[in-house]
């Protein structure tokens, strides 16, 4: 089964050339796209030295994540898609190889990676309540925010994009509402770049909107408690021991 390993970026010029060069060395990797959110750097143009595929993004909002992804997966032509943060400083084909193997040895329809390393005050605070509250079958991921994942192609078509920081646990759900085998795979530590304080509160709102839009749908919980609740997340004290932190 062919690879294709998408990366949604925007000025990362520091990053793309080693993230891409890295992604083209791991088994079954046919190619490898860089989905750009309008970059001012050089970011398009050493990607495609590279041999990337560049996409610009459909939709040049901040944040896109979710329509970077979206874009990727439509316009990808191998059997599985493996989403990975460019910022990766210690990226390595392993990790690629070690999330395409469940969906290569049909043991897995779905990947989400974890790390080693303990959750973020987003996750502990908001994505993991609200996973036990209403989708408590989930509740077991130890990083449902974690934005490294692959798929297989076919199933992407059947789930929703969130436009940006909810997209990650909102796939999952939907993965799991198509019945989609799902598994948790430790690809050790990672090194990147931590998100800056001031966008927990935005990245926790986002997240709990993915979860409560979700539940809704489901008819989990009534829409007047689901807005009562996102309204109280701005208010949750989201500050870290350190001035950036994972999600």
């Amino acid at each position: 089964m062919a690879v294709s390993v998408i990366f949604p970026v925007k000025n990362r010029e520091e990053y793309v050339k080693r993230a891409v060069k890295t992604a083209f060395k791991a088994k079954h990797v046919m190619e490898v796209i860089v989905v750009d959110g309008g970059s001012s750097d050089r970011t398009v143009e050493v990607s495609r030295k590279e041999g990337a595929k560049v996409i610009i993004q459909s939709n040049l909002v901040y944040p896109g994540k979710g329509i970077a992804m979206r874009d990727g997966a439509y316009l990808a032509e191998g059997d599985i898609l493996v989403f990975l943060d460019v910022d990766i400083k210690n990226l390595t084909p392993d990790f690629i190889e070690s999330l395409a193997e469940p969906l290569i040895n049909g043991w897995a329809a779905f990947v989400k990676g974890c790390f080693d390393r303990a959750a973020g005050r987003v996750t502990e605070l908001v994505a993991k309540p609200l996973l036990r509250m209403f989708y408590p079958e989930l509740a077991k991921f130890k990083q449902p925010l974690s934005g490294e994942i692959a798929g297989l192609r076919k199933l992407f078509y059947k789930v929703e994009f969130e436009r940006g920081w909810g997209v990650d646990v909102g796939l999952l759900i939907d993965f799991h509402k198509l019945g989609a085998k799902i598994v948790e795979k430790d690809l050790g530590y990672k090194d990147h770049e931590m998100k800056p304080l001031h966008a927990l509160t935005d990245m926790a709102y986002e997240v709990a909107e993915a979860i409560l839009k979700r539940a809704i749908r489901d008819r989990k919980i009534d829409a007047y408690w689901a807005e009562k609740y996102l309204k109280s997340v701005k208010s949750l004290d989201l500050k870290p021991e350190v001035d950036g932190e994972s999600i």
